[in-house]
């Protein structure tokens, strides 16, 4: 172990500023990004929401469970109003700053209306006022701490293009960051002792412990913008805009992301047991609420050793086998808490802890989420972000609108309105016994649901088809398709030509080689020799499928649907009339997998767009230097500063204009060069590029 250890401070020290071989990312980014998400989930700590059960809205100041659920579907609306925009905003600004980074800097003015926020005088106000006033105030703060924690949290999807290295720097940062609910959920109990009384719902109680989160937060959170580097794979050319209709038709058609999506749906029915022990010490009175917050804050603590598992999980049982596996132990674990909660505290303490390790899915998810958007841009051609929230936003509100009666539904069906929390109350003021309570009933019936949500998540994972292999092989894909742009516009870098390079040749040396057979159990080799032997069979053995699947990319072309994809594509960038590219569209056989399925599909579209504009007159280049050199205007004053930017808007909407105006040549042309650099390699990376 100190061996290790020691190996471990020599590896950090040694790449501290520099990335290792085969990495991209130097260890002090790892801090700086941990250290960021940290402050940004303190900052975040306290924020207006309308929900059954919100412990400020609901338990503080006492809001209906009407009016939140009525205030609940307004922000729903809202938010199906701003998710295009939201959607197009990420996909679509090309800040200077990155795609996520650039709203990392609202950090200060998020704090601000935090404060803003907390201190607001609801409790002096009668019912009507409160109510609007949370309403209005929630909303400005949430969009700004929507904005500011996508920021820094979706730094993680595009520090490193490598989903291996990703999982290495999502343990770190989820391990870091993860500290936010245990410092808040030990503090906020153990000072509602000492400061009110154990009234953990008391207004005074947030204001004395929430400002210092959101300050110190706040100021943390400002190392994520500026000490984190962007990395997406994809080429340096100025890409061109993503229309919304084409990115959600993109991302509706992603099975993934849709199995991801029904498992988080219904989280509704799973999590209806999570009020358990917060009821039991607060209604019950099991215990005192400093005994709440530190069971609360030692079973939370089992994140940090499931964030320290989930490399080892992710790479033994992959990342559709976790997901099996965790949904599988939920089920046991929800009828183990059920079948012992009312006798003992240390059985809850132990079913909690078990059930925090395996709900903290912080590492594994954001891992899918990851290789999901890579498969999308793999898929597509083009790099979609903002469309998953949109789609997620518009089906997932649906299904929420529903979904958020069935708690309060359950709730008045047992005596509980919503209103009247005393119903819960085990013991009178008096600490009398109140037989007509209804707290343990109402728990027995939202633990059986959580056990019913628990077997219905374990399903859909069933056909997550993505191999690690293929996964790998998607990886290596993008990046060799980016060297090949970016080589023709003449922005490559060496070593991106060089990686390229590389991996055209392994994948040429290894395709086609036979698959080795695992060691039989009755072979000489055992014990520690036999695993050994395994594991780096299974690693041969998901490199030649890497370089399988990279091998069809790059012979594509050269097969019967390529060959007839490639005359499609001749025939748009010269223009050829209306009937003969319908007529070629059509002679596209259907493909063997999904890309070319949806190669075929985008092709005819763009075949019929391009034949309905036949005989329009249209600019044929766009003047990209024009275009560069309005970031270089003066800014010195006020005025030069506003004719910029009133410059550069216009310019930019007459890009977007243009290249949706030439989409099927663009398109088209995008194909032909790939097919050329496919064609042979190492003459087409050795022409220099003006």
């Amino acid at each position: 172990m100190i061996e290790r250890l020691r190996a471990l401070l020599k590896e950090v020290l040694s790449h501290w500023k520099t990335p290792g071989n085969g990495n991209y990312v130097a260890y002090k980014e790892y801090v700086m990004l941990s250290v960021g998400w940290l402050g940004m989930r303190l900052a975040t700590s306290f924020g207006i929401a309308f929900g059954v059960n919100n412990p400020f809205t609901a338990m503080t100041l006492h809001m209906t469970h009407r009016d939140l659920l009525l205030l609940g579907y307004v922000c729903t609306a809202i938010g199906y109003a701003l998710a295009p925009f939201n959607a197009w905003l990420i996909d679509n600004l090309h800040a200077k700053d990155g795609k996520y980074r650039v709203y990392a800097k609202l950090a200060v003015p998020a704090a601000i209306l935090s404060l803003f926020a907390l201190f607001y005088p609801y409790e002096k106000m009668g019912y009507l006022p409160m109510t609007v006033s949370l309403f209005v105030i929630g909303q400005i703060q949430g969009y700004v701490q929507y904005w500011y924690s996508t920021g820094v949290s979706n730094l993680v999807y595009v520090i490193s293009p490598d989903s291996d290295e990703r999982v290495k720097i999502m343990t770190v940062s989820s391990l870091v960051h993860n500290f936010a609910p245990s410092i808040t959920g030990l503090l906020i109990p153990l000072l509602s002792d000492v400061l009110a009384g154990g009234d953990l719902y008391n207004i005074r109680t947030y204001r004395l412990v929430y400002p210092a989160f959101i300050v110190v937060g706040a100021g943390l959170s400002l190392t994520a913008y500026y000490g984190v580097r962007e990395r997406i794979v994809q080429p340096r050319a100025k890409p061109a805009g993503v229309s919304l209709v084409q990115a959600l038709r993109a991302v509706s058609g992603n099975k993934l992301f849709w199995i991801k999506c029904t498992d988080n749906w219904n989280n509704f029915m799973e999590d209806s047991k999570n009020v358990l022990m917060q009821w039991l010490f607060y209604y019950g009175k099991v215990g005192s609420m400093t005994t709440y917050g530190l069971m609360d804050t030692f079973s939370y603590n089992s994140s940090m050793w499931a964030m320290l598992a989930s490399p080892f999980l992710i790479k033994t049982l992959g990342k559709r086998g976790f997901k099996i596996v965790k949904n599988v132990s939920q089920v046991f674990i929800t009828a183990g808490l059920a079948l012992t909660y009312k006798k003992s505290l240390a059985l809850i303490f132990v079913f909690y802890f078990l059930n925090r390790f395996w709900e903290t899915t912080e590492v594994i998810d954001r891992v899918i989420e990851s290789d999901i958007r890579n498969y999308q841009q793999y898929i597509s051609g083009e790099r979609i972000d903002g469309s998953f929230g949109v789609v997620d936003t518009y089906v997932g509100g649906a299904v929420g609108a529903v979904t958020n009666l069935f708690v309060p539904w359950v709730y008045r069906r047992n005596g509980f309105d919503g209103t009247d929390y005393s119903v819960l109350n085990v013991y009178d003021e008096a600490g009398v016994y109140q037989p007509d309570n209804i707290l343990y009933p109402l728990l027995d019936k939202l633990l059986l649901i959580s056990l019913v949500g628990a077997v219905i998540d374990i399903f859909p994972w069933f056909l997550y088809d993505l191999r690690e292999s293929d996964r790998r092989g998607v990886e290596a894909s993008l990046r060799v398709r980016a060297a090949v742009e970016d080589h023709a516009a003449g922005v490559a870098e060496p070593e991106q030509i060089e990686e390229a390079l590389r991996l055209i040749e392994n994948a040429g040396a290894l395709c086609g080689q036979a698959k080795r057979e695992k060691p039989a159990r009755n072979a000489a080799a055992a014990g520690k020799e036999r695993r050994r032997l395994k594991k780096e069979i299974k690693k041969e053995n998901e490199a030649i499928e890497t370089a399988a699947f990279l091998h069809g990319e790059l012979t594509r072309y050269r097969s019967p649907f390529g060959e007839a994809l490639l005359l499609l594509c001749r025939a748009m960038e010269e223009d050829a009339p209306g009937e003969e590219l319908l007529r070629l569209s059509r002679a596209v056989p259907k493909g063997e997998n999904r890309e070319e399925r949806v190669l075929r599909a985008d092709g005819a579209r763009l075949a019929r767009a391009q034949a309905s504009a036949a005989g329009k007159a249209r600019e044929k280049r766009f003047d990209e230097e024009a275009y560069d050199l309005l970031f270089s205007l003066p800014e010195e004053t006020k005025e030069e500063l506003k004719e910029k930017n009133r410059r550069i808007r216009e310019g930019e909407r007459a890009r977007r204009a243009w290249q949706k105006e030439n989409k099927p040549r663009l398109w088209a042309a995008h194909h032909l060069l790939l097919a050329g650099a496919y064609e042979n390699a190492e003459s087409f990376f050795a022409v220099k590029q003006s």
